[in-house]
């Protein structure tokens, strides 16, 4: 028996050694640094440590740094690896599983020796031992089970340091504008690396990453032609007045609680970390434990209030802490001055072509300047619209001569010309996109049809204006900005002179589906369309992993019968509210449509569930449509040319569990998980549902930077 223990020890320590090859044994160590709190932003003696953790995390190692830590006590530091591993909560690389492995494996053999007694000990294992000073087995076997990862951030916050020197004057203006305390500007740092183009897995926007639910009740614009969240300027006015929103609210329940004042020290913590964590989850919190921070963080359970939220407050310490000491860890480094730039607001819509045609400047200096304006925009197929303030470099005279020169040209159009067609029955996408001269995957693009390309009777699609080629039809023009609404695509034969698309082929890698119409041609008083028969291809972008992302939603108004009357309705998407609705509809407000549907003031809406809507007209009915389809198409155009979908994992559904909690998990938009279980958006427990694998299709050089593993 003593001879198999043996063979059994022996076994172990060989296999050991083959799969844990060999380490560097020092320990890394967390220094304590000299915090300058105060009664603003207090550092209590609890989370001291967790900054310092920070503190090591933003100013010594780089992004290709991987370390490897206890979630609890963050500045237990086992080991820190060199590696392009990714370090993901839910998909981590196979470099980053196997130094898990290693440390829990090590961590284990620790435990079971110091119950044992054992006295045989790697120099490794006496290392790690030196991070358990009570010599407690317990305390390392539950060290053992919570190992978490966190890539370094130094080159990142290195260039953050860059940035902010650019926008630091602005942010500043802004908070003392909002009665804010002025040491707020270093959140940027933690959210986004003050990156203005950011973008989160989790659909999370900008330089302060505000969602696009949270959009519009800061109000800020996100459709199809603009979205404010990449504006630098315009997003900081809308943080300032999260953040004030939040010290009110926050401020109100924590007086409820304990029947008195309260102190800017005791709200504050809490006012940060609801920026990651959300209001509601704050205020539940200071519900049940009062304004103590401290007792929050070691008493609160919740399955959304996660290490990164719990390390938020901290790591804005930390981050705050070294931009005030940059120096000190940088050296000198050269920082972006302020962009200087004048306003020019646009007295009609205006393509991107014209701006730089008549002020003499390249499209990639406008857009460095003008983030918020979409692709739409600078692809021509929007005109930045009317009102607009845009920026152009400055200049002293306020390019006078040249504003006045814009505003004498005539009105302009977009590349769609604003020539729209109703579909008609038995049309297809290629062969009107054909019939109009333009390219088919264009046509796809611009109206949001998915894969298929799938179209119905009845429904308008925007034209594209560029043509594909010279015509081979005999067009009567509409006049600018009208309907083709009597017009039929139709085909006919001319033998010898059949017509293939070839132009509209996608790239051999992805799949096409061909497309034959046939007929006679149909006069109308607008517009005569003779097409010979077409075979067009249909993009399959990247095959069905992406078929649910790019599936058109069914987002017209419903026309329903209700106690007699004649009720338009729609049902209820993930990332609209009642203030979207108001402005679609362009009522401004949301006590109409409260009264309407009976919801109570500061009442939010589920996804699903059926609103009532004060339609009067077809054209009030059709602008909704019209701007809520942008509104969705937008946030899959955006995320889509962040990510790409590279697998579809089946998660097992948890008590507790829901696919908004499920989504935040994943760190994942809840719209994204919605598209791919649209069929089960309440799963019960035990069953599976799909959630997608994603990929940044270009490597953020400023991805947030609390990242949970």
């Amino acid at each position: 028996m003593h001879e198999m223990q043996i063979r059994k020890y022996l076994y172990a320590f060989l296999l050991g050694l083959w799969i844990f090859p060999a380490h560097s044994l020092a320990v890394p160590k967390v220094e304590r640094h000299p915090l300058a709190c105060d009664d603003v932003f207090p550092c209590p003696p609890e989370i001291r440590r967790r900054v310092d953790f920070w503190i090591k995390v933003f100013r010594s190692w780089e992004t290709e740094q991987i370390v490897f830590h206890d979630t609890l006590r963050p500045q237990r530091v086992y080991s820190v690896k060199t590696t392009d591993s990714r370090c993901s909560r839910k998909r981590p690389g196979r470099d980053v599983t196997r130094e898990k492995r290693r440390i829990r494996w090590n961590l284990q053999q620790i435990a079971a020796k110091l119950e044992g007694g054992g006295k045989k000990w790697t120099r490794e294992q006496k290392e790690l031992l030196t991070l358990f000073p009570d010599r407690d087995p317990k305390e390392v076997r539950r060290a053992s089970k919570n190992i978490r990862c966190q890539q370094g951030n130094r080159d990142r916050f290195e260039d953050a340091l860059r940035r902010y020197g650019r926008y630091r004057d602005h942010v500043v203006r802004v908070l003392r504008d909002h009665g804010l305390s002025e040491d707020i500007q270093y959140l940027p740092f933690v959210e986004s690396a003050y990156n203005p183009r950011a973008y989160s897995p989790a659909g999370a926007a900008g330089m302060w990453q505000i969602m696009p639910r949270t959009a519009r009740t800061l109000g800020l614009q996100l459709n199809a032609t603009i979205d404010e969240r990449f504006d630098p300027e315009a997003a900081t006015w809308g943080a300032a007045r999260y953040l004030s929103n939040a010290t009110k609210k926050l401020r109100s329940v924590a007086e409820e609680k304990t029947g008195g004042s309260v102190t800017t020290s005791q709200i504050n913590p809490f006012v940060i970390t609801s920026y990651n964590y959300g209001v509601t989850g704050m205020r539940r919190a200071i519900r049940k434990f009062g304004p103590d921070y401290v007792t929050v963080l070691r008493k609160y359970k919740s399955s959304t209030f996660r290490t990164a939220v719990r390390n938020f407050y901290a790591s804005f310490l930390a981050a705050r802490h070294v931009a005030k000491n940059a120096k000190k860890y940088f050296g000198d480094f050269n920082s972006d001055g302020v962009m200087r730039y004048t306003l020019v607001s646009l007295k009609h819509p205006t393509s991107v072509k014209r701006v730089t045609k008549v002020f003499r400047i390249s499209d990639k200096k406008l857009k460095q300047m003008n983030p918020a304006l979409t692709r739409y925009v600078w692809r021509g197929w929007r005109l930045i619209p009317e009102g607009y303030a845009l920026r152009l470099p400055y200049r002293a005279d306020g390019w006078t001569k040249k504003i006045a020169k814009l505003e004498r040209l005539p009105p302009e159009q977009p590349q769609l010309s604003g020539r729209k067609y109703v579909v008609q029955r038995g049309d297809t996408a290629c062969a009107i996109a054909d019939a109009f001269n333009v390219r088919c995957r264009d046509l796809i693009q611009v109206n949001g049809l998915g894969r298929r390309a799938l179209i119905r009777v009845g429904q308008k699609l925007d034209i594209p204006g560029k043509p594909r080629r010279p015509a081979k039809m005999v067009v009567a023009k509409a006049p600018a900005a009208t309907e083709v609404n009597n017009a039929r695509i139709n085909t006919t034969v001319d033998k010898g002179k059949q017509r293939s698309a070839t132009s509209d082929r996608p790239p051999a890698k992805e799949s096409a589906d061909a497309v034959k119409t046939a007929g006679t041609p149909v006069k109308t008083e607008q517009t005569v369309i003779t097409v010979a028969p077409a075979v067009a291809s249909i993009p399959a972008a990247t095959g069905k992993l992406v078929e649910p992302l790019i599936q058109a939603l069914e987002l017209k108004v419903v026309i329903r019968q209700h106690n007699g009357k004649k009720l338009s309705s729609v049902r209820v998407e993930p990332e609209e509210t009642l203030g979207h609705y108001a402005d679609w509809l362009g009522i401004g407000f949301t006590s109409k449509l409260r009264k309407l549907n009976h919801i109570k003031p500061g009442t939010q809406i589920r996804v699903g569930r059926w609103v009532n809507l004060p339609i009067k007209s077809m054209d009030m009915k059709e602008a909704f449509e019209k701007k809520r389809e942008d509104y969705h198409r937008t946030l899959v155009d955006e995320f889509r040319q962040y990510y790409e979908i590279v697998g579809l994992d089946a998660h097992k559904v948890r008590k507790g569990d829901s696919l908004w909690r499920i989504a935040q998990e994943y760190e994942l938009p809840y719209w994204l998980l919605t598209r791919y279980n649209s069929d089960n958006l309440s799963p019960n427990i035990g069953e599976r549902i799909v959630v997608p694998s994603v990929k940044a299709k270009k490597p953020q050089k400023e991805p947030p930077l609390a990242q949970a593993s």
